[in-house]
């Protein structure tokens, strides 16, 4: 068998020419074998590795892989890839510097030598320190982790992109938040410039591309609130806001935040709606308010002269009726212009009371004394179950007290059946440490659907009984609401349809001050 000689010492391999440049290379350049014996190191590798001539690094270096790679198996996976390629490229590995030990960071290219018959004489390369380069990249790296993970804890989308010449644009950063705001990943966003443009909302698509490229051209910071459309249909409003930087290359790049406004955007909307609402609600109180001062002088006027035509004893009989009427619609339009009044006042909040300890059940007895006079139907039951007791003291006007009450009554006598029956309680709550007294009064009347309760307290709301007989302006209740409420109280109802009605009013207590 036939043996092959491998030179070794500083000529090893090559002649003078070859020599020459081999020596003046200005990175490390080496020839070694497979395995990992060094045969030759240029000028360059020899000072990298702390040492002055070529001899002193070769008789000191006995093993590549155990002296030289920080990780020994670095250098059986160099061995393999040049075993299948012939060559490495870019080979990046952490070494020692030989004498110092110090530890670094080196890429190799390197490729192999064979003899005449094929064999492999020795492996030749370069080897160029990359430490900074390193140290940078995993310094960034740790940044970009760092970045992430802040990212992840901040509402929104962040991002970092490159805008190239031609107008495309590279994403170079994409915080998680994507997956929330627009439900992809943010691989797929960096894979894809255009991903996110096609979640536009075809309105606006137009202009928040201009706006974009006007901000790019311009290199100024750009804010943009737009809609986006998710493949379920679902709208989001979302504002973009960027800022161009010089990245590290010297190009132009922009960091921006997408930020989802779209609850704000609705609280916005239901802000105007509202404050539109409450501008006509103000403007219709203001105009009934002025209609009815308007209304009063000619009102009184009518009842004036009806009540001398009423008092008049010429008037034949038929005629007498006719005065009966004129004053009694008078009467009418004057208690529904008063409660217009009262209703304006107490939603201009410009209800004057006067506070005081009020025996609750005097009141209503005062007030079912007023109805039964102007004509309560005498096939009504009424039961009044704290009639002749003590008397029950709270917090009230007494006069809107009894208007409230008297309102609630006439309500349970109109809407009540035949035979039917009205009662009253009222009594202090047990165990109440806010010291209410509830005053409640119920009806067996036709009752009221949960959809008529809903509409219950609307101003001229009056459930349909409109078309019937049973006069009514549909303002007692919501005049009685508000007076209810506006002496500290509250109010409630209970009803369905063939069970009657339950109306609940509660008032703070208050101690016998007479």
């Amino acid at each position: 068998m036939a043996h092959t000689s491998i030179p070794t010492g500083p000529h090893a391999g090559s002649g003078s020419s070859s020599s020459t440049l081999f020596d003046l290379l200005p990175v490390g350049a080496y020839r070694s074998t497979p395995q990992g014996f060094m045969l030759r190191a240029n000028a360059a590798l020899v000072r990298f590795n702390g040492y002055t001539t070529e001899a002193e690094l070769l008789s000191r270096c006995r093993d590549v892989a155990l002296e030289c790679y920080v990780d020994p198996a670095q250098r059986q996976r160099y061995c393999e890839r040049m075993e299948r390629d012939g060559q490495v490229i870019g080979f990046v590995s952490e070494i020692h510097r030989h004498f110092t030990r110090e530890r670094v960071w080196v890429s190799e290219n390197a490729h192999v030598v064979r003899g005449a018959g094929g064999q492999v004489l020795y492996y030749e390369g370069t080897l160029e320190e990359i430490t900074d380069r390193v140290r940078a990249q995993a310094e960034l790296q740790r940044s970009e982790a760092h970045l992430r993970l802040i990212t992840q804890h901040l509402p929104g989308l962040i991002y970092r992109v490159r805008v190239m010449p031609d107008g495309e644009r590279v994403f170079t950063f994409v915080s998680d938040g994507v997956r929330g705001l627009y439900g992809v990943e943010p691989q797929a966003v960096m894979a894809d410039g255009r991903l996110l443009e096609r979640y536009r909302h075809p309105d606006d698509h137009q202009w928040v591309n201009q706006a974009i490229d006007t901000s790019a051209r311009t290199a100024q910071a750009m804010s943009a609130e737009f809609r986006i459309v998710l493949p379920s249909g679902e709208q989001k409003w979302v504002q973009v806001l960027s800022q161009p930087v010089h990245s590290h290359d010297g190009e132009m790049a922009r960091i921006g935040v997408v930020i989802d406004i779209t609850a704000h955007k609705r609280a916005a909307e239901w802000r105007l709606e509202r404050d539109r609402a409450e501008a006509a609600d103000r403007a219709k109180t203001q105009l009934l308010s002025r209609v009815s001062h308007e209304l009063r002088t000619p009102l009184n006027a009518v009842l004036g002269f009806g009540q001398l035509l009423e008092s008049e004893a010429t008037l034949a009989p038929r005629h007498q009726a006719w005065v009966q009427q004129i004053v009694e619609s008078g009467r009418h339009l004057l208690g529904l212009v008063d409660d217009v009044l009262d209703v304006s006042a107490a939603h201009a909040g410009q209800l004057n009371l006067s506070h005081a300890a009020v025996d609750v059940r005097q009141v209503l007895a005062e007030s079912w004394a007023m109805l039964a006079v102007t004509g309560s139907p005498a096939s009504l039951h009424y039961d009044d179950e704290g009639a002749g007791g003590a008397p029950l003291w709270v917090h009230a006007d007494a006069r809107r007290l009894k208007q409230v009450t008297s309102n609630l009554l006439s309500n349970a006598i109109k809407y009540n059946r035949p035979g039917g029956r009205v009662s009253v309680h009222a009594q202090p709550l047990p165990a109440d440490p806010e010291h209410w007294v509830e005053l409640q009064i119920a009806d067996t009347g036709i009752g009221m659907s949960a959809e008529q309760l809903a509409r219950l307290f609307n101003p001229f709301e009056r459930l349909g009984a409109q078309h019937t007989a049973v006069r009514g302006t549909g303002l007692g209740l919501v005049l009685s609401k508000q007076l209810v409420e506006a002496m500290g109280g509250q109010i409630s109802v209970d009803s369905a349809p063939g069970r009657g009605t339950l109306f609940t009013v509660r008032l703070k207590a208050a101690p016998d001050l007479r």
